[in-house]
């Protein structure tokens, strides 16, 4: 029978859930908004550009660590969950270079790749942790 228990795994995973929404959920919000500020104000572009990044790479940084966290509390997992895990991970790692890379850079056509690979790779390892999870 399951029970209802509000313990370290519930902060856990609910830190670690709103992490994940604010990183993912931001990016899609900000790529969403971004082509209509162009238009009605382009220099706003740079300060809500900004302003996601206070935001949002804190909470990526959440993520991460509320992800070892988890993998720490792991009971034993089998080689092919675990090979996932490590796929995650790798995406993780390359969403955020993503970011970054978009963030530092002048090129438009480097911004719009970056963008777009930080954008993929986190949707990714999004449904990979779901798939872990279950």
């Amino acid at each position: 029978m399951k029970d209802v228990n509000f313990d370290a795994q519930t902060v856990r995973v609910a830190l670690h859930i709103l992490a994940v929404c604010v990183w993912v959920g931001g990016q899609i919000v900000v790529g969403a908004i971004v082509p209509a500020l162009k238009r009605a104000n382009p220099d706003a572009v740079r300060h809500v550009t900004r302003a996601f990044g206070r935001i949002g790479w804190p909470f990526f940084g959440l993520a991460i660590f509320t992800g070892i966290w988890n993998m720490l509390s792991l009971p034993g997992t089998s080689a092919s969950w675990n090979a996932l895990l490590g796929i995650k991970m790798l995406l993780v790692a390359i969403s955020g270079a993503g970011a970054w890379l978009h963030q530092s850079t002048t090129r438009v056509s480097v911004r719009g790749a970056s963008a777009g690979v930080a954008l993929l790779t986190s949707l990714a390892a999004l449904a990979i942790g779901v798939m872990l999870s279950g």
